[in-house]
């Protein structure tokens, strides 16, 4: 009897365990988040690829799940991207990437969303495999980079956040198998 509740034991533990997490493309993540003092829910996960190489996994982190890209730039609230780096990238390299993605999804940038882009983007070294980027959106603070949990830096604006988001899901994201996992097609 005390063998088979041991085992109970086991195989419960590992479904709390595997209730609160998710996994896509090898990379884990929770199933909810703290930013800003509010709890987030995954909202989907996305690979970004480059040719034919795997860059990262995309996490998006929102109040409440959404499907469109209409409803997550609706949001008023705090959100989290995160990115688990499974190739290194070079600081040029996330230069060019992000350069390009903010022109792209981002035609008419203010001079203070331009501004906050350079400053952004200074919070990108070379990465490496395992390397996870997180960026929180808290309401009235700014954008708050960290890099495997190291601050890097806070880009003030909501509209800095939302040219951000675009990047991500805006009618040019890096690829388009991202933006529909980050809108949550892999869940």
């Amino acid at each position: 009897m005390k063998k088979l509740l041991f085992i109970l034991a086991i195989l419960s533990a590992g479904v709390l365990v595997n209730a609160q997490a998710a996994t896509y493309k090898g990379v884990t993540v929770a199933d909810s988040a703290s930013v800003g003092g509010k709890t987030l829910v995954l909202n989907g996960m996305g690979l970004r690829t480059k040719f034919f190489f795997k860059i990262y996994v995309g996490a998006l982190y929102l109040p409440q799940k959404a499907d469109t890209a209409a409803a997550v730039m609706s949001e008023n609230g705090p959100d989290r991207i995160l990115m688990h780096m499974i190739y290194a990238v070079s600081k040029s390299q996330f230069a060019d990437a992000w350069h390009a993605g903010f022109k792209d999804n981002n035609p008419q940038m203010s001079d203070a969303v331009k501004a906050g882009m350079e400053q952004f983007i200074a919070c990108f070294g070379n990465s490496k495999k395992g390397d996870v980027i997180t960026l929180d959106y808290v309401p009235g603070q700014g954008t708050q980079v960290s890099w495997n949990g190291a601050f890097c830096g806070n880009i003030p604006g909501e509209d800095f956040h939302k040219a951000l988001l675009r990047v991500f899901i805006g009618p040019n994201p890096p690829t388009e198998a991202l933006k529909k996992g980050l809108l949550g097609a892999h869940q």
